[in-house]
């Protein structure tokens, strides 16, 4: 685990511990003996173990006296009701902590899972499965670990890495050349993606040579159509992006496409179902 995600994990786990008051946990302090117990983590549903060096870290920030042992890798699709792993420590402390170690297993686990089921689509092609920035605030950087954990791969992480000329940017210049002439005039048309909207759009850019374009919202027929279009007549990387549904990736993954950008696998992944149950 990098410096950076370290970093998000611990703003994270502030974040948590201040808003559940785990260090004033009434029930807890009124009703246990502050025993050393283990408690069993186990999967509700089928799907794809993720986040475990995350609780590591997570258990270790919180209390070095609890520990957790796993069953199963990141990664690993784990069938209804396996164990993936126990945490030994004390009552107090795991009782408290439990919903935080759960919101984050279950998070990270479901978007992992999300994004597996669209890599399953394409895993026999050279085509990527692609997050995006449709993101939980705070959360991007777990999120996009998770979308690696499940088979896919990251998009830029912020503005900053690079340049995605989307509609917006079209709308407020005059048009589309004016964008490009000027991405051209200071040399940065060769590392920049450019988001089309139809045809016209891409045949004019595809004659300034950026790096990558992307067909936004295209149906069937027209990606296919472009994507011929693009081959014909440059060597830039293609990327489909806009209501990617795996019925639609199933339809067009034959195609030269090289990546497939799917905000749903975070902004639409549900919580993996997963509890924790103390067993002595």
């Amino acid at each position: 685990m990098n410096n950076a995600l370290k970093k998000s994990v611990d703003e994270i786990l502030n974040l948590a511990i201040n808003e559940d008051q785990t260090k004033s946990d009434l029930t807890s302090q009124l009703t246990l003996k502050n025993k050393k117990i283990k408690a069993n983590i186990i999967f509700k549903e089928d799907g794809i173990l993720s986040g475990t060096e995350i609780i590591n870290y997570l258990l270790k920030k919180f209390n070095k006296e609890i520990s957790i042992k796993w069953n199963h890798r990141n990664g690993e699709l784990i069938k209804k009701y396996n164990v993936v792993g126990t945490i030994y420590g004390p009552s107090k402390d795991i009782i408290s902590l439990e919903r935080i170690i759960l919101n984050f297993l279950q998070r990270l686990c479901g978007i992992s899972t999300m994004t597996n089921k669209y890599y399953k689509v394409v895993e026999n092609t050279k085509i990527k499965i692609l997050d995006t920035r449709k993101n939980i605030p705070g959360w991007r950087l777990l999120e996009k670990y998770a979308v690696r954990i499940g088979g896919g791969y990251n998009h830029r992480n912020n503005l900053k890495d690079q340049i995605l000329v989307k509609e917006n940017h079209i709308s407020l210049n005059n048009n589309i050349v004016e964008v490009l002439e000027k991405l051209k005039k200071k040399k940065k048309i060769k590392m920049s993606e450019i988001e089309v909207a139809n045809i016209d759009e891409l045949k004019t850019v595809i004659k300034f040579k950026p790096k990558r374009i992307m067909l936004d919202n295209f149906n069937i027929a027209n990606i296919k159509k472009s994507v011929q279009i693009i081959r014909d007549n440059s060597k830039c990387q293609i990327e489909v992006s806009g209501k990617m549904t795996i019925n639609k990736i199933k339809k067009i993954k034959y195609l030269d496409i090289d990546f497939i950008s799917v905000g749903k696998i975070t902004h639409s992944a549900c919580f993996l179902d997963i509890s924790m149950l103390v067993v002595e």
